[in-house]
């Protein structure tokens, strides 16, 4: 069984493909702003460097944010043609649930920052998400790290990744949403 995982939500592309849940090839190019020069062409290399055509493929996992604009919009777009145009099963996990993954604690403030400031979330011992997503501009930020403390670099471990996602259910792909930051905002009155 063949899953292919899709991440554009920071400065990097990142491609990877499973087979059975383990990594058989991962695509990983800093993009610097040129996500929708590369990714096509990174999913291409992989089956291609697989010996596998598209319609191989069983299932797609894709980060749906928070993060770039551009580049959420990008990998959740190409999901959902995929996961549509081949009738496979689409599943989503968020860029701040796969670093609250990679933590061990009872509870676990992590975030993504930017230019401007940071996406936080908070999460149980279960991975649970403890209220709403937040975005803070720089200087809330800055006062929130003071108070709390905040996980922003973890090593990330995909396989663990995979079997979290599998766990949940797939949705049909039209529902698959980009989690964006005014969406955020929004989401909390802001």
């Amino acid at each position: 069984m063949y899953t292919l995982f899709i991440d554009t939500h920071d400065k990097d592309v990142l491609i990877i493909l499973y087979k059975n849940g383990k990594i058989i090839s991962k695509e990983d190019v800093f993009s610097s702003n040129q996500h929708s020069e590369i990714t096509l062409p990174l999913i291409e290399k992989i089956f291609v460097d697989n010996g596998l055509d598209v319609k191989d493929l069983n299932d797609i996992i894709v980060v749906n944010g928070p993060g770039s604009f551009t580049g959420v919009r990008l990998a959740v777009t190409i999901a959902k043609t995929m996961a549509y145009a081949l009738n496979i099963p689409i599943r989503v996990v968020d860029s701040l649930i796969i670093k609250s993954l990679m933590v061990d604690g009872k509870k676990k403030v992590v975030a993504i920052e930017d230019r401007n400031g940071a996406y936080v979330g908070t999460f149980d011992g279960n991975n649970l998400a403890v209220g709403n997503y937040e975005y803070l501009n720089k200087k809330d930020y800055l006062q929130y790290k003071e108070s709390n403390n905040v996980i922003v670099d973890v090593d990330i471990d995909y396989e663990k990744i995979y079997e979290y996602v599998k766990k949940g259910e797939s949705i049909n792909p039209h529902a698959v949403k980009p989690l964006y930051v005014k969406g955020i905002s929004a989401l909390n009155g802001r």
